[in-house]
């Protein structure tokens, strides 16, 4: 049942935020459950995909998401995961659990950093329409990028691909958009490669899928509805103490 409930809050959350599931849910399958790191850093792969597809479709039908965008960075990004993937046979479980402390407290300080949402509808349209039409090559690096770090922390690279999109001229919103399909895209080789590694428990991602579909549902239609999200500044705040103290917590289990 904690498997399920965690589900449950990984899929609210993002589809409320757009932040990355699987970041958030090893740190804490290695503190709520006592998980191996490799299994902990593994399981919560397959779990993106349904995740970014529920919130990808929802923001597709008011028009936030640059298909442009989404089929170079899968271009340069599936083979990439691959290879990340294939890194984590020598990088020590120890170190991908500091990475992806890191990576939570990054997602912290962007949810911080992060201006208010674009309105809904037509607008959202106009702005995914009016994206600089950045050189298909500098998409295509950005995406072989994300995809080997996407690989190494098991994840599906959204908490990279958000502020890459609002460098290239997305609003956070469209960006947050457009980057939830790259991630169910990218994290379909990612499981293969990962499954094949021995680094996912089957039965542990079927719980947390089972608590994570229907509650992206409710998170993206909630993000959605409201121009803006209340707890967005607090959220941030919590995620960036609280890669701070995984990374800590992991430290003090090495030494």
């Amino acid at each position: 049942m904690v498997a399920v409930a965690l589900g449950v809050v990984i899929g609210v959350l993002s589809g409320l935020f757009g932040v990355g599931g699987s970041s958030i849910s090893t740190p804490f399958l290695r503190i709520l459950l006592h998980t191996p790191r490799l299994t902990a850093l593994g399981s919560p792969l397959p779990v993106t995909i349904p995740t970014a597809i529920v919130g990808g479709y929802a923001y597709h039908r008011q028009g936030f998401v640059n298909w442009r965008v989404v089929r170079l960075v899968v271009i340069g990004g599936v083979p990439a995961v691959l290879a990340g993937s294939l890194l984590t046979k020598w990088v020590p479980a120890e170190g991908l659990m500091f990475l992806i402390a890191g990576a939570v407290f990054v997602i912290g300080v962007q949810m911080l950093a992060r201006g208010t949402p674009a309105p809904a509808g037509r607008a959202a349209a106009q702005a995914v329409a009016g994206w600089p039409q950045r050189p298909t090559l500098f998409v295509l690096g950005m995406g072989v990028v994300v995809g080997v770090l996407s690989g190494l922390l098991a994840n599906g690279g959204g908490f990279l691909l958000v502020p890459a999109f609002v460098v290239l001229g997305a609003r956070v919103r469209e960006a947050a958009a457009t980057s939830l399909p790259c991630v169910a895209l990218l994290a379909v080789p990612g499981t293969v490669s990962h499954a094949a590694l021995g680094h996912i428990d089957g039965v542990l991602a079927l719980k947390l899928t089972a608590g994570v579909i229907p509650a992206t549902f409710l998170g993206s239609y909630l993000s959605l509805r409201f121009r803006s999200v209340r707890m967005r500044r607090p959220f941030g705040i919590f995620l960036s103490i609280f890669g701070l103290y995984f990374f800590a917590r992991e430290l003090l289990q090495v030494v």
